[in-house]
């Protein structure tokens, strides 16, 4: 007789094979090309860990078809949720990967030409200027001065990041606090969440790092941006293992997410979402609810 834990870990062992196999096949095609040091197998292992958690019983609400592709999406972006890289976000029966402004920042450091980026909130009270390269259109911050009693008053008038590229080239995003709102907006707190009211200084530096590294991310020409997601039209479970389980015998090789289970458990962070998202492969996915 099963019990719920044996429930899920058949749910980890069945969507492992799923996802491992997916990762192979995109492999072997020339589709992907996994991150230097990023190790999917140790990448599942941390996502499994949150999805895990009791307190969002995310394995058991969500179906398998779309926990499958969260997780085939955070492998492909070559993010970690225990870096959060990424978050699971659960809407419904359909669970989503959503980057986060630091996987966004990793991706572009990969992939952007993206060297370092700093970002800075600007309060009421600030003294703030910058100018236009008329020739560039790069913009450059002339001048940014701040008092003990502007920092952290929580009125803010927007935010910048500073970046610079491995060519040397130094370029700057701007974002009025009404842009800034407008992006919130769009999410689903819609800018009323504790973080955004309690810390909206952290969370405006964190739109601005957003989009700049989208720019860049979007501007790329690496092949890595290509999505082997977008011709996935759905995950066959049972064709998925039986493919994975030929292999796995083969070489002699077996994933194992047994101790999984005695690692620590993290919380999904409910009070500061993913402000914006890099193009979600997921939603071009056409996700068929599978029968089990």
């Amino acid at each position: 007789m099963s019990t719920p834990n044996t429930q899920v870990a058949d749910v980890k062992k069945d969507i492992s094979v799923q996802v491992l196999s997916k990762i192979e096949s995109f492999q072997a095609s020339g589709e992907l090309t996994l991150p230097k040091g990023y190790n999917a197998e140790n990448a599942l292992k941390s996502a499994y860990i949150i999805l895990s958690d009791p307190k969002n019983n995310i394995l058991e609400k969500c179906n398998k078809t779309s926990i499958a592709e969260a997780l085939l999406k955070m492998v492909v972006y070559g993010v970690s949720p225990i870096k959060k890289q990424c978050y699971f976000i659960p809407y419904g029966e359909k669970l989503e990967c959503s980057i986060s402004y630091a996987g966004n920042i990793a991706i572009a450091k990969r992939y952007g030409n993206l060297k370092w980026i700093k970002g800075n909130a600007i309060f009421e009270g600030d003294t703030f200027e910058f100018e236009v390269d008329q020739t560039t259109g790069r913009r450059k911050v002339i001048k940014h001065i701040q008092t003990l009693d502007s920092v952290g008053s929580n009125k803010i008038k927007g935010a910048y990041a500073v970046f610079e590229l491995n060519d040397g080239s130094v370029d700057v995003e701007v974002m009025s606090i009404t842009q800034i709102q407008a992006s919130w907006a769009q999410g689903g707190s819609k800018g009323n969440s504790p973080a955004h009211k309690n810390f909206a200084d952290q969370m405006a530096v964190k739109t601005v790092l957003n989009r700049a590294c989208k720019l860049l991310i979007s501007s790329s020409d690496d092949s890595v941006l290509y999505d082997p997601l977008d011709d996935v039209t759905s995950i066959d479970v049972t064709s998925e293992n039986v493919q994975h389980e030929v292999r796995q015998k083969a070489n002699k090789q077996n994933l194992d997410f047994s101790d999984v289970d005695d690692a620590e458990v993290l919380d999904i962070p409910a009070e500061e979402p993913p402000i914006t998202e890099v193009s979600d492969a997921s939603n071009k996915v056409q996700s068929n609810t599978l029968d089990f």
